[in-house]
């Protein structure tokens, strides 16, 4: 009897120890998502994707991005990146999480030749924790170009 209290006792012990886990992974947690570049989603876009449709071939179009801090960290735009048709206007700060901001672009058609889709890169301050390296998102726009005296 007192062996089998002491092996009940053990287990239990064992169990509440591993209270939470499951092969290494905890289990309460909110799994985290991971972007296109298999990097951790710290902020959500929308939209993620713009369809400018139709664009005459040397007109200027402006675009805007929302986005929203969705983690549960302190994230920082550092830089946002885009072709040189395309001037981006942002502003470089701390977001709590459920804060967010917007990215506004403005896309020359001018020096384009064909229809395409334009990706603009948003580096952040934070790191991916398993390397060091910096959180890079990606939101996108695409155009379809038409000679500038249709």
């Amino acid at each position: 009897m007192k062996h089998a209290i002491i092996l009940i006792f053990s287990a239990s012990l064992f169990l509440i120890g591993c209270k939470g886990t499951q092969n290494g992974v905890k289990v309460n947690e909110k799994p985290v998502k991971l972007n296109e570049f298999g990097m951790p989603v710290l902020l959500e876009y929308s939209p993620a994707f713009i369809d400018l449709g139709k664009v005459k071939r040397g007109e200027k179009r402006d675009l805007e991005f929302e986005y929203k801090n969705v983690s549960n960290e302190v994230v920082t735009i550092e830089v946002v990146t885009a072709c040189s048709c395309t001037e981006t206007d942002y502003t470089v700060r701390t977001m709590n999480p459920g804060e967010g901001g917007k990215i506004l672009l403005t896309f020359d058609s001018a020096p384009k030749e064909k229809s395409e889709t334009i990706d603009v890169d948003i580096i952040l301050a934070n790191t991916e924790p398993k390397n060091g390296y910096p959180i890079v998102d990606r939101v996108q726009f695409k155009y379809e170009l038409l000679p500038g005296d249709e």
